[in-house]
């Protein structure tokens, strides 16, 4: 850690910029392909004369919803973020953009295993083939590249699976059990046609939770590559009281530069440090705090 040139504050203040400017590129291109996805979905529903209605019996069409709500709600954070180079993303979004990421997934999975062998165009035809490829695709990628901090347990894989579930539910009483005949829904995903769905459908959910959990130990692995190149650019031989006056700069460098009514605590930083030159990271808490309310005074004075 090079405390003599102050680098190692800026870079550290320059990752959470960078990180913020990945995020809203990142959830832009979600959002876009959503929605793009969302028009297509309608023009497909309105040519072949469908009602409104049905335009929601389709996993397709509520997980783009699903991303449409999710990208919009982390952009405002992304560009708070690159305003006030901290980039804070709650635990709940997250989680939320994780979900719609699985079922998002998802939509690529099923069109590709259960779809394209029996229906090529309804699969990957035409406008199909940005339904059930590229937005998934994009979106997915979109994800792996927003950083989080967030370690997710299994419970709350479980959960980001809800919606899925909840789907998967609906689809059997409506397929397996009210029937098309007799005013259910046709078996579009085909998980009746050769098994009975209440045997294809809990096969189904195994994969989505293998699904889930790839996606996000994908996430966990990028995550890792990306704070050891942030700790690669720290001095290995820092003293304590060198790590210190860094953590002090940093809290002074947002109480000058940040809102002080909106301020947050790095801890993602502090416990990076905490664990690289292992130190106390209360200790590390108080230094940062002192170096924050010393640089609103500062400015204020």
């Amino acid at each position: 850690m090079n405390v003599s040139k102050n680098s190692t504050r800026q870079y550290l203040v320059d990752i959470h910029k960078w990180r913020s400017v990945v995020a809203l590129f990142a959830c832009t291109v979600a959002l876009i392909c959503s929605t793009l996805a969302l028009i297509f979905c309608i023009i497909n529903y309105m040519v072949q004369g469908w009602k409104l209605s049905e335009f929601f019996r389709y996993f397709t069409t509520l997980s783009n919803i699903l991303m449409v709500l999710a990208s919009s709600f982390i952009i405002p954070f992304a560009i708070n973020g690159i305003r006030k180079k901290r980039f804070v993303l709650p635990r709940w979004l997250s989680l939320f953009f994780y979900s719609g990421t699985i079922c998002i997934t998802m939509v690529f999975i099923f069109a590709m295993v259960f779809i394209l062998p029996y229906d090529r165009d309804f699969a990957i035809g035409g406008r199909q083939f940005f339904l059930h490829v590229i937005t998934p695709l994009a979106i997915l990628i979109s994800f792996e590249l927003v950083e989080s901090d967030f370690k997710v347990s299994r419970k709350e894989i479980i959960l980001c699976m809800v919606p899925f579930m909840i789907y998967s539910l609906v689809y059997l009483i409506q397929v397996a059990i009210i029937g098309a005949d007799k005013g259910g829904w046709d078996d579009m995903y085909m998980v009746n046609t050769y098994v009975p769905a209440y045997i294809s459908l809990p096969i189904a959910l195994l994969m989505v939770y293998a699904i889930a959990w790839v996606i996000q130990k994908v996430s966990n692995v990028l995550n890792r590559s990306r704070e050891r190149k942030m700790l690669s650019s720290w001095k290995e031989d820092a003293d304590p009281v060198e790590v210190n006056i860094e953590i002090y700069g940093l809290g002074r460098y947002y109480g000058l530069h940040g809102d002080k009514n909106n301020l947050s605590v790095p801890l993602d930083i502090l416990e990076s440090v905490s664990k690289h030159y292992s130190m106390d990271l209360e200790g590390l808490y108080s230094v940062y705090m002192k170096g924050l309310l010393n640089g609103i005074k500062e400015r204020e004075e």
